[in-house]
């Protein structure tokens, strides 16, 4: 009898511990914001100073406005809880005006909108309930949607391109409950050369 005993005691200690298991936390959506994106300091836009203002004798750009990178990402971790693979999409967005230079008239303005889809892969160096360090890689695709507006000849332009992109997010820190936890990230690509954010684990 006793032996029973301690044979259903184990039974059930396996299935608590394989229940235990099943619950692993495996899947984690997060929201983040960053600046300094790659996208937005480079010079994809700088060709809308010819074209529908080519009829400007000298222009230049002024009052730049910056939105930095909104992020939803998902990622999903395998069996060794460390290695997680998903996708990132984001979106940025810049603006400016066109002015004359031999007198700051108004010309016009155009704005730069980036939508970025990338797959992703995330490795946590230190994997706890309640803390997790970590690195991140992302690349794949970014579509460039410009538009550009002539106030004088009251003339409109749009044009999209696609452009390879990337994330590296060479550290990253996430800290708070099991479920929910705030995480900040350093790094370069479109997201940002720093992020910070809210993620769901479950």
């Amino acid at each position: 009898m006793k032996k029973f005993l301690v044979l259903v005691a184990a039974a059930m200690m396996a299935v608590v511990n394989v229940n235990a298991q099943s619950v692993e936390r495996r899947h984690e959506i997060g929201v983040s914001y960053g600046l300094g994106c790659s996208a937005i300091f480079d010079t994809f836009g700088e060709r809308l100073t010819n074209g529908i203002f080519d009829h400007v004798d000298g222009c230049k750009m002024d009052n730049e406005k910056e939105f930095g990178t909104l992020s939803v990402e998902y990622f999903y971790h395998f069996d060794n809880p460390r290695m997680a693979i998903g996708g990132i999409f984001g979106y940025a967005h810049f603006s400016e005006d066109v002015v004359k230079k031999d007198g700051g008239a108004l010309v016009g303005d155009r704005s730069r909108d980036y939508f970025t889809v990338m797959p992703a892969l995330k490795y946590d160096w230190v994997h706890k309930d309640n803390f997790a360090l970590y690195s991140k890689l992302g690349a794949g695709v970014m579509m460039l949607n410009e538009k550009s507006e002539d106030k004088e000849l009251k003339k409109s332009d749009s044009d999209n391109d696609f452009f390879f992109m990337w994330q590296a997010s060479l550290i990253g820190l996430e800290a708070g409950g099991e479920n929910v936890r705030f995480f900040f990230e350093a790094g370069v690509g479109e997201q940002g050369i720093i992020l910070g954010g809210l993620k769901y684990k479950f």
